[in-house]
C-alpha cells in the first residue's frame, strides 16, 4: 500500500490560506491582542488543533500574515514610477498608516534571521526592497532604499505615537513625502 501523503486542503476548502486571510481580518479589525489560534480557528470553523497541521505555533502564523503584508507593500511599491521617490515614500507611508496592526506586525519580527532565506517572508521582503530599488535606480540602489525607508519608517512612528501630529493621515504621508 502506498504511503498517504498529507492533505493541503480540508472539507471545507484550504484551510491555510482561509486560516491567514482571518488572522488578516482578526489583526485589522481588532489589533494583534486578538489574534491567537482558537480565534482564527473559531472564525474559519474548524477545531483549533486543526490548525497545527499547517502551523505548528502561533508564531509561524504571524510570520505567515507578516509575509502576506510584505508582498502587499511590495505590490503598492512596483506601481511607484521610477525616480520617483516621494511617491516611494507615499507608497510607504500609506501602507503603514493605512494598515497598522500589519505593519505594527510585519515589523516586531526578527527580519534580519529571513531575510536572505526562501522561508515565505524572506522572499516577500526582498521584492519590497527590490522594487523600492528600481524606483530609487542609481548604482547604491540598497544604501538610498535604507535610508528612505528608516526616515520614513521612523517619521510613520513618530506620527503614529502622537509626537507630531497632522490635520489627516494623508495629510501626515504628504509631509513625510516632502522631506524626501
Amino acid at each position: 500500500m502506498a504511503a498517504r501523503r498529507p492533505r493541503s486542503t480540508f472539507h471545507h476548502g484550504d484551510t491555510r490560506r482561509a486560516a491567514r486571510d482571518a488572522a488578516l481580518a482578526l489583526l485589522t479589525e481588532e489589533g494583534s491582542q486578538a489574534l491567537g489560534l482558537r480565534a482564527v480557528a473559531e472564525r474559519i470553523g474548524v477545531n483549533h488543533r486543526a490548525l497545527y497541521r499547517h502551523f505548528p505555533s502561533l508564531e509561524a502564523l504571524k510570520i505567515e500574515v507578516a509575509a502576506e503584508g510584505f508582498t502587499r507593500l511590495a505590490a503598492r511599491i512596483e506601481r511607484v514610477a521610477p525616480r520617483d521617490e516621494r511617491a516611494l515614500a507615499r507608497a510607504y507611508g500609506g501602507f503603514a498608516l493605512g494598515e497598522p496592526h500589519l505593519y505594527d506586525l510585519m515589523f516586531s519580527l526578527p527580519l534580519r534571521r529571513w531575510y536572505g532565506t526562501d522561508h515565505p517572508i524572506g522572499p516577500a521582503l526582498r521584492r519590497v526592497v527590490a522594487a523600492a530599488a528600481s524606483v530609487v535606480g542609481h548604482s547604491h540602489a540598497e544604501t538610498r532604499v535604507f535610508r528612505l525607508w528608516g526616515l520614513v519608517h521612523g517619521l510613520v512612528g513618530l506620527y503614529r505615537t502622537g509626537a507630531w501630529r497632522a490635520q489627516s493621515t494623508r495629510q501626515a504621508v504628504t509631509f513625510i513625502a516632502s522631506l524626501v
